[in-house]
Parts: structure tokens; C-alpha cells; sequence
């Protein structure tokens, strides 16, 4: 006769409350909060963990950052997003090193005052140099369709402007004083000397520069954009590149979605198999637009097999950090959850189209 008595039960519901007492005496030991955290979990109070998950997250990322992003990876539903530490300590190296390598005298020589309002660079400008921001904040941004993208903020000692050092052309975004600034133009000469004379600082300037390309391309998605832009970059951070050819299948139907991709460049489609195996195109995307972004509301697979049309290259989100920005961000979950609704329903009418007209294989 079952008595619905269950011995494991009963010990951890002890050491709930053990950890409970603890972690109200000591609540900014890190080990009870997760061992405590750790026993919710079990016990399945999901609710209350993620409080304590939460607290053991600020706990973190006062200490140690990188831990913390760890956490948020591992636990999406308490929803918190960390900048990225390679970005704050290249901001600080490539900063202080431009000043020694460059010399005051010649800063001093050579800076001048921007006024909030005026810009630096603008679209469509050509160069080959970059400027050092010494003081006051720079804004990267682009027009969008119904408003302003704000790209970047640019603070003291950082560094913009790279993308036309690094790949001399036209500059692809505004630069703009947001509070009254000084600026130091560097031109290319003076910087080919400058990483001479510092092994590695090219790397970290190209680091910086993939990083805010990145955040540019996933800026162009009206979902997105809206964003704030830590949250964005936080994004970007852990984003990646993939290249397909013509032809390629990028995902298969019914493969489980663990990324969140991004259309960058080419064309691309959701395909299906008719009675003759043959291809049948359900939907083209277009250039910015998310699949799979629904996977981080319910889980989900892939409908259908998505196909590159031309060469393409796909941005690749991991789908623990989409989450953890549809968990931090409510405006982006309500926005994301309508948006699924309206994919849903197009898929569902594409589907029942083809399937009308005897086209598909039957299973």
C-alpha cells in the first residue's frame, strides 16, 4: 500500500530548510545560495531559486564577471546579461596605450572640442584613420525606417572610428557628440607605428572591431534594435559567423534549435519535400531576419529544412543568451510573443496551401 512517503524527499525538504536559516544569516555566502538554490531545484520550487539564483548572480558580478556570465549561461530563467570582459579590458589597454605610444605633447597638439550635437564622421565620409575619445561620450548610430539605431556609445579613452583603419572606404555610421567631448584624430601613418611599437594591440583593436560589427548587423532587425544596446552587445559577444554555399542546407526539419539565427547577407528559404522528393519553397527570408527566435518562448524544432538560395552568411546566436535577453528585457518578450504568433499562423497557411494542393509527401 503506498503511503506516498518518500525518504529522499523528506531530506532534502531538511536541508531546504537548513539552507534556508543560512542563507538568511549569511546572505552573501555564495556557496550556501547556490547549494541552496541547487535544493529548490530538486525539490522543484523553481520560482524560489531563481530568486535565489538572482542574488547569487549580483553577489558575482561585483566579484568576479566572468563567473557571473557563466551563471546567466547556465541558468537562463534568471534572466541577466553581463558585458563582455574582453570589450571593457580592451577598452582600457588600447586606451592608456594610444596615450603613451602617441605622447601628451602631441594629444595636446593635435585634440580638439566637438559640441554635443556635432559629428565627428559622418555616413558616406572616406578615411583611413581613427580618433582616440579623451573626454565626453561619442555615439555611433544610423538612420533606421521610423527612427535613430543607436550602434554605440563611445566613452573616455576608448577608441572610434576603427572600421575605416582597419578596411580604408566611406564610414558606414554617424559619429556624434553626445555630451560635449575631446578628440584626438590619429591618422593611419601614426597608428602603423603605434601597433609597431605594441605586438598584440592590433588584435585587441580587431577583436573590438568584430565585436561592434556584430552589433551592428543584429541592430538591423527591428526586433532588436529596441533593445537596449548592452544587451545587444552582450549578444554579439557570443554571437558567430557561418559562410553556406548555393544549395546548402543550413538546418534540417526537425532538428532540435540550440541558436537563434540571423540573416546577414544573401538569400535563403524554408523548404520542403513533395511527393517526388523534390524541393517546395515555403518562405524566403529576408536580409535581417531572425529564425528560430520563437525556440526562446517554447521549445521547438525546426520546421522545415532552410536552404541557402545564394551564398549567404548567417549570424549565430546561442540560444541560452536570446533567452536570457527575452528573460531580462519584459518589452522583448512581449514583443517576441506576438511576433510568434504571426509566424506561426504564415507557416501554418504555407503549409496548408501546399498540402491542399497534393504537392507534399505523405509520412
Amino acid at each position: 500500500m503506498a503511503t506516498g512517503f518518500s525518504p529522499v524527499n523528506e531530506e532534502l525538504e531538511q536541508q531546504e530548510k537548513v539552507y534556508a536559516d543560512l542563507v538568511n544569516i549569511y546572505p552573501d555566502n555564495e556557496s550556501y545560495l547556490r547549494k541552496y538554490a541547487d535544493i529548490l531545484l530538486e525539490l522543484g520550487q523553481a520560482s524560489t531559486a531563481t530568486i535565489a539564483l538572482k542574488k547569487l548572480y549580483d553577489l558575482l558580478e561585483k566579484k568576479d564577471p566572468k563567473k557571473a556570465s557563466e551563471l546567466a549561461r547556465e541558468y537562463p530563467q534568471i534572466g541577466r546579461v553581463s558585458k563582455s570582459d574582453n570589450e571593457r579590458m580592451g577598452d582600457v589597454e588600447l586606451g592608456q596605450m594610444f596615450r603613451e605610444s602617441l605622447g601628451g605633447i602631441w594629444i595636446r597638439l593635435h585634440q580638439r572640442r566637438i559640441k554635443e550635437g556635432h559629428r565627428l564622421y559622418s555616413i558616406g565620409d572616406t578615411g583611413d584613420s581613427m580618433a582616440l575619445v579623451l573626454d565626453g561620450e561619442m555615439a555611433v548610430c544610423i538612420p533606421g525606417e521610423n527612427s535613430t539605431i543607436l550602434l554605440n556609445l563611445i566613452g573616455k579613452n576608448d577608441i572610434v572610428g576603427e572600421a575605416c583603419y582597419l578596411n580604408p572606404g566611406k564610414r558606414s555610421a554617424n559619429i556624434v557628440a553626445n555630451t560635449d567631448c575631446t578628440v584626438v584624430e590619429i591618422p593611419r601613418k601614426k597608428l602603423l607605428n603605434c601597433f609597431l611599437e605594441n605586438p598584440g594591440a592590433e588584435k585587441l583593436l580587431q577583436d573590438k572591431a568584430d565585436l561592434r560589427q556584430m552589433t551592428s548587423m543584429l541592430s538591423t532587425n527591428p526586433l532588436l534594435q529596441n533593445i537596449p544596446l548592452d544587451m545587444r552587445k552582450y549578444m554579439a559577444g557570443t554571437a558567430e559567423t557561418g559562410r553556406y554555399r548555393a544549395n546548402d542546407v543550413i538546418r534540417q526539419a526537425g532538428q532540435e534549435i540550440d541558436a537563434v539565427d540571423m540573416l546577414v547577407l544573401g538569400k535563403a528559404s524554408y523548404m520542403m519535400r513533395n511527393r517526388e522528393n523534390k524541393y517546395l519553397q515555403l518562405g524566403i527570408f529576408k536580409q535581417g531576419d531572425l529564425i528560430g527566435d520563437t525556440s526562446a518562448i517554447r521549445k521547438a524544432t525546426c520546421p522545415a529544412d532552410i536552404v541557402a538560395n545564394t551564398e549567404v552568411l548567417m549570424a549565430h546566436i546561442p540560444l541560452s543568451s536570446f533567452t536570457n535577453v527575452v528573460e531580462a528585457y519584459p518589452p522583448f518578450k512581449e514583443k517576441l510573443m506576438k511576433h510568434a504568433e504571426r509566424q506561426r499562423t504564415k507557416m501554418m497557411q504555407m503549409v496548408s496551401s501546399l498540402g491542399a494542393s497534393g504537392e507534399f509527401k505523405t509520412r
